[in-house]
């Protein structure tokens, strides 16, 4: 199956595409605390991009961007893609 295929036979699937904020560790004591305004800190440093991910796999780098009430990702860098092997994309 070529490329044009596949964007034919799945171009409209839906699925879910996953921001990676950072990581943290707490206590079941500080999870049990937790109140309206607590502020979580991550061990992602201020400034960096975030990595944007569907099914695990990493997509791009991405940051995060304001606009009206909402917060939004702009891709930054994409991933490399797959190289495709002899005869995977219809040739040879």
């Amino acid at each position: 199956m070529n490329y044009a295929e596949v964007l034919g036979q799945f171009g409209d699937l839906r699925f879910n595409v996953e921001l990676e904020l950072g990581d943290l560790t707490i206590t079941v004591r500080e999870l049990f605390d937790l109140e309206e305004g607590t502020v979580l800190k991550t061990d992602h440093p201020a400034g960096v991009p975030f990595t944007l991910r569907a099914g695990g796999a990493e997509l791009a780098t991405a940051e995060i961007v304001a606009i009206g009430d909402n917060l939004s990702a702009r891709v930054k860098n994409l991933a490399p893609k797959p190289k495709s092997t002899p005869g995977e994309d219809g040739t040879n």
